[in-house]
């Protein structure tokens, strides 16, 4: 077989290192993979912090304090300084300073003779007699009025379960009083006598409470 001459002045053609065209075929792949690479980690990190948002816990609303207009009301009495109990059944009959509902012995009434007394908001547990009748809190705790200046009638017809105001005067009852005022051994004839002392009121002085 003859070979051609080679032109000693001929140069081979020119071929890129690494091949040119085999280059440009995977560059463009990883460029578009690195794209959505980065694509998909930019998606994944804003999930992310939709799920941190989600965990969090709500956000509790602030609420203004209100102060109720009775927190601005003086404080009720108590039931020591009125003697009155639940319900307000009872008052109070003081002498001195001293509630004579709840001490009626015949110690605490005897350190009140012929003291004023006073009653506020007392409830009428009975009317025995026609010008006398026990106020108090029940038939242990009571203390016995006596009316005076009634002429023989009082003025005010006291009932029962009456709630009334009065002034009048610790008093010594004799022994023979409880006969003499028509109260019965039923009505507390005893409890009268063992106390020994009732109070003395005009009957001009009760009044029913308001």
């Amino acid at each position: 077989m003859s070979t051609a001459p080679r032109d000693p002045h001929s140069r081979p053609a020119a071929v890129p290192v690494g091949g040119g065209p085999t280059r440009r075929k995977w560059l463009l792949p990883l460029l578009l993979g690195l794209l959505a690479l980065i694509a998909l980690l930019a998606l994944l990190s804003q999930c992310g912090d939709d799920d941190d948002d989600d965990d969090r816990p709500a956000a509790t609303p602030t609420t203004a304090t209100v102060t109720s207009p009775a927190s601005s009301l003086p404080a009720a009495p108590s039931v020591a300084a009125t003697g009155t109990g639940q319900g307000g059944e009872a008052g109070t009959v003081t002498a001195a300073g001293t509630n004579l509902l709840g001490a009626a012995s015949v110690a605490a009434l005897s350190a009140q003779d012929t003291q004023q007394a006073v009653g506020r908001a007392v409830k009428v547990q009975s009317v025995p007699a026609d010008e006398g009748f026990w106020v108090g809190t029940s038939e242990q705790d009571r203390l016995w009025v006596q009316l005076s200046g009634t002429r023989g009638e009082s003025d005010y017809k006291v009932k029962q379960g009456d709630t009334v105001d009065f002034t009048g005067t610790v008093t010594k009852a004799a022994s023979d009083f409880a006969t003499k005022a028509g109260v019965t051994a039923a009505e507390g004839a005893d409890q009268l006598t063992q106390q020994g002392y009732y109070v003395s009121v005009p009957a001009s002085s009760v009044k029913l409470s308001s």
